[in-house]
């Protein structure tokens, strides 16, 4: 009986072991998969982020805002930014057409589209943009599981941040 006991003891450990293992080749198919919808993505210049935190212009990078309760996004289309992002504070006060108490709202041609791979892994992409009142500079960095961070310069404004993930559901 006592043999009976530990063949079995021995049996369940194996199988868990396996069941660990499988569990963790998994992972990473569905990492290696992700990683390559991401890059597929960049390659194609057609990809959306859905933004769901932005930095205090007020604060540091480090400390974020509460999640954002809207559906805040930024999107490249070939040739094309589409933003629609919130602006608070003295963004706010010195915002003209395009921008303002509506957000950040443009569909805008890109001026110039710029990505290179950093030594991290992450894709950092500056995309620029002019409009009649001011040229706005999107720094984009996106890592390889596809969350994403956002930062807006201008020559009128402070500059932004946002952070968010990319949504493959377009």
């Amino acid at each position: 009986m006592k043999k009976y006991l530990v063949s079995m003891a021995c049996v369940l450990l194996a199988a868990m072991v396996l069941n660990g293992c499988a569990s963790s080749r998994e992972k990473a198919a569905r990492e290696a998969e992700q990683a390559e919808r991401v890059r597929a993505a960049l390659a194609e210049r057609h990809y959306k982020i859905v933004v769901n935190s932005m930095a205090d212009p007020s604060e540091t990078d480090e400390k974020r805002s509460p999640q954002l309760l809207s559906t805040y996004r930024l999107e490249v289309r070939n040739d094309s930014l589409i933003t629609f992002l919130p602006q608070y504070g003295y963004n706010q006060i010195l915002s003209e057409a395009g921008v303002g108490w509506r957000g950040l709202r443009l569909y805008e041609p890109i001026s110039s589209y710029q990505e290179e791979l950093t030594k991290k892994g992450k894709r950092h992409i500056e995309i620029s943009v002019e409009n009649d009142n001011d040229t706005l500079i999107f720094v984009i960095e996106v890592s390889a599981n596809g969350k994403s961070s956002i930062s807006v310069r201008s020559r009128r404004r402070e500059r932004i941040s946002f952070a968010g993930q990319m949504d493959f559901s377009l």
